[in-house]
């Protein structure tokens, strides 16, 4: 009887599932409407949480060098010892961030600039190619001689002037989500402030509040997921972090040595864009090979080579040994956290989903070798 009654449970729990799974898909406008609403009003706290996961690492290793048994601070009173860790980290934070900014804005500005004050050059030297090439004979230069660049201007600017005129049109609305978002950002980093000051004392309340709420068995299931989704997620932004770093560093090396332009901007950019897994590459590559291409044309085919050279040592040699054992997961699995994760939510779905695709593989795996052994099996790759 009793064996009948969790099939009951399980077929009904089967049955809700399902139905609630065909409601969302039925009513997805709704539903993302409503998501949409609910993430807006908990943005503040998503945003703190952000912000202490990765502060986390930093403040835990500068309290232990500074503060404890041997560090040079050691005597300082406890209760000093995390305020004044947590208030380091964030302005080292805050000028990697401001440093990163100088580095890179204005030089963008600056190719931008001098790639619009070029392509009248650019394009008097592909009309000379096409007359002197063996494709003239397709009139092709007949072809380009009849395209009107000035009627293409005036459309291009007559469309700016338009959109400026109707986002000047907007300026309260633009201006109140600029305060928004400032004011979202502020309550983040109170939140982050609450988070990590007292990180075990709060750790403590959820374990508490999960054992309060649900069976013994469920709260200890819960606390473990919760474990293994954070040690998922920091071994992968450690990982990733570290990856970018020698990413980084290996390119301005390489470029400083065969004296490509723009080395510092375009070794951050690779650096910056190594966190998104495999999508990144890309990103990197097209903006690294478009500003060099604005210098020398020749210089951006060398860069290319140069790019496939160094994402072969990065993807055989530094990825597998640093990000690889960090995530754990295979190469199917990452493909499919970027395309789910990139599809849902874009780039910020391909960097959260590679860690909950971890999350989700390891969890998979100790349920099916816990099945196994139930069953005593053993011997399958036979």
């Amino acid at each position: 009887m009793k064996i009948k009654t969790n099939m009951m449970k399980k077929a009904m729990l089967l049955i809700v599932f399902t139905i609630s799974i065909w409601w969302v898909f039925e009513n997805f406008k709704f539903v993302g409407r409503v998501l949409s609403l609910f993430l807006g009003i908990i943005s503040p706290f998503i945003i703190g949480l952000v912000i202490a996961f990765i502060l986390n690492k930093p403040m835990s290793f500068i309290e232990e060098k500074l503060f404890e048994d041997r560090g040079p601070f050691r005597g300082l009173k406890d209760k000093h010892k995390r305020p004044i860790s947590y208030l380091i980290t964030l302005i080292l934070f805050i000028l990697v961030i401001a440093i990163v900014s100088i580095l890179v804005v204005p030089n963008l500005v600056g190719a931008g600039k001098e790639l619009a004050e070029k392509i009248p050059s650019y394009w008097e030297n592909l009309q000379d190619y096409i007359k002197n090439s063996p494709i003239e004979s397709y009139k092709i230069n007949d072809l380009i001689q009849e395209i009107d660049f000035k009627e293409i201007s005036d459309n291009i600017a007559s469309f700016v002037s338009g959109r400026l005129v109707a986002w000047l049109g907007s300026t309260v609305t633009v201006f109140s989500s600029v305060i928004g978002g400032i004011i979202s950002a502020g309550l983040g980093i109170v939140f982050s402030v609450y988070f990590l000051l007292q990180k075990e004392e709060l750790a403590l309340n959820i374990k508490k509040l999960i054992y309060a709420v649900f069976p013994v068995n469920v709260a200890e299931r819960i606390i473990y997921i919760g474990k293994v989704t954070k040690e998922s997620f920091s071994n992968f932004l450690t990982g990733q972090t570290l990856d970018a770093l020698a990413l980084g560093g290996l390119f301005f090396i390489s470029m400083m040595i065969f004296s490509f332009p723009y080395a510092m901007l375009i070794s951050i950019i690779i650096a910056i864009s190594a966190f998104i897994p495999i999508v990144g590459s890309f990103i990197g590559l097209l903006i690294g090979a478009f500003l060099i291409f604005i210098e020398s044309p020749k210089m951006a085919g060398l860069f290319i080579i140069l790019f496939l050279v160094l994402q072969q040592v990065e993807g055989n040699l530094i990825y597998p040994k640093v990000v690889g054992k960090a995530s754990g997961l295979s190469s199917v699995w990452v493909l499919a956290a970027v395309t789910l994760g990139g599809s849902l939510m874009g780039i910020i779905g391909i960097i959260i989903f590679v860690p909950l695709f971890s999350v989700i593989q390891k969890l998979l795996k100790e349920y099916t070798d816990r099945k196994l052994e139930e069953k005593n099996i053993d011997n399958l790759d036979e």
